[in-house]
């Protein structure tokens, strides 16, 4: 694992935009897999400064709410705000996740059977969750390894992408470990000072069920990247 320190935000997302570049400038119709939340958002920013690179890229979303009351705070409208319009990517080489289906087992076997046949994934794009989570892989005894139902954590429901919701999503349809460590190329982002305790276990090296993201050390070919503005305290130890 490549791990860099960052002053600022913007530093951050330029350096991430730099890396995600090389990967479609090296293959224009590489599938990124795209998380949200407010870590990757200067990434996404700098990106569109780049959009004629991204006309022939594939997206697939790392996750999505179940069971909320509107699209707000969703996933797909997060991508199609700060990825697909900005990027310019057609809807068609956009796979979305339908947690409105009748059966979500069934929703999870198509998403499964698409990247098996698309994939794999080129360029994943990760932020790392308050408890260590990837996406809606929660800490567990055992982490599933493809797409799947998860139970969520009181950590993830109270996730600022859905604070204004009426009620608290209870559940997640994400990509599963193995998923994301069949990717070529991972990118995490890591900011927050409230992820002092996820950060300091990913950086321990030390790989557990328990903070999903320390999965990542088995992977050989991951550049972390570290908002150090906001884990000052914690990152002066290393």
């Amino acid at each position: 694992m490549r791990i860099q320190y960052f002053e600022s935000e913007e530093t951050m997302g330029q350096q991430a935009a730099e890396l995600v570049l090389q990967e479609v400038k090296r293959k224009t119709n590489a599938l990124l897999c795209t998380a949200t939340g407010s870590s990757p958002k200067p990434l996404y920013r700098h990106l569109a400064k780049h959009d004629k690179f991204f006309a022939n890229a594939r997206i697939i979303p790392l996750d999505e709410w179940i069971g909320l009351s509107s699209t707000e705070g969703s996933c797909h409208s997060y991508i199609n705000d700060y990825i697909l319009q900005p990027l310019k990517i057609p809807i068609a080489r956009y796979l979305s996740f339908n947690v409105n289906v009748k059966s979500l087992e069934r929703e999870c076997k198509r998403v499964q059977e698409w990247l098996n046949r698309e994939g794999p994934i080129d360029l994943c794009i990760l932020g790392l969750g308050k408890n260590g989570h990837l996406g809606f892989n929660e800490p567990a005894d055992e982490l599933q390894p493809h797409c799947h139902i998860a139970n969520l954590t009181p950590e993830s429901q109270g996730h600022h992408m859905i604070r204004g919701a009426e009620s608290k999503p209870a559940q997640g349809l994400t990509l599963g470990i193995q998923d994301i460590l069949a990717a070529k190329k991972i990118i995490l982002l890591v900011s927050g000072a409230h992820k002092k305790d996820a950060t300091e276990q990913l950086l321990s090296g030390k790989i557990t069920t328990n903070c999903p993201a320390t999965w990542l050390w088995k992977h050989d070919n991951v550049d972390c990247l570290i908002l150090k503005g906001k884990t000052k305290k914690y990152v002066q130890q290393f």
